[in-house]
């Protein structure tokens, strides 16, 4: 029987995760390389799954993810979608007016 250390797998991964979050504490001001990072942050947990599912022998990680692959599908589609409403209504790019966007869409939400 082969058996294999996984160590290294799991080292790689970890390896992955920080430097995407690193990268992505360097990029904010960029939307798009911001959800470029966090589909490699997602990546890297999808890798996570997979690697425990074979190290156990269990098939629930692979469902797992399908499933986060769906929804990182999913969460880029909107993230694009709403940037480039954005860029068609203003014409420009920014971080900064999105999040002042934002911040006065949920200051609106939680009107008493």
């Amino acid at each position: 029987m082969l058996i294999l250390d996984f160590s290294i797998f799991f080292y790689s991964i970890f390896v992955l995760f920080f430097f995407t979050i690193l990268l992505l504490l360097q990029v904010l001001n960029h939307f798009i390389l911001v959800l470029v990072f966090l589909d490699l942050l997602i990546l890297s947990n999808i890798l996570l799954f997979v690697l425990s599912t074979v190290i156990t022998q269990n098939p629930v990680g692979y469902i797992s993810a399908i499933i986060v692959i769906g929804v990182a599908a999913a969460d880029t589609a909107v993230g694009l979608g709403l940037f480039i409403l954005y860029y068609k209504t203003t014409n420009q790019v920014s971080i900064e007016n999105i999040i002042l966007l934002l911040s006065v869409f949920l200051r609106c939400l939680n009107l008493n």
